[in-house]
């Protein structure tokens, strides 16, 4: 099996549900993103962007140090899904 590389993962994305359960520093990443997708036309985002908007905290988390790692776990764990545009 392939190892995906952040290029796999470029694109725009949307928020399909929110996490039901989530470690609290990781709750600050998705608030971010949340307030990301509430101000962006139709809810899309695009991936750098997101990226962006995690690395850019003032608590020093994991998501903060590895946020393109942390924006793919929330599109493996369904929480974003790519658009087709």
């Amino acid at each position: 099996m392939k190892k995906k590389s952040k290029a796999d993962y470029e694109g725009t994305y949307f928020i399909a549900k929110s996490p039901s359960t989530m470690k609290v520093h990781n709750k600050i990443s998705w608030s971010k993103i949340e307030t990301l997708a509430s101000r962006s036309i139709d809810g899309i985002m695009d991936f750098n962007l997101l990226a962006a908007v995690v690395e850019d905290h003032e608590h020093g988390t994991m998501s903060a140090k590895y946020p393109y790692q942390f924006i793919t776990y929330c599109i493996r764990s369904g929480w974003l899904v790519r658009t087709q545009r």
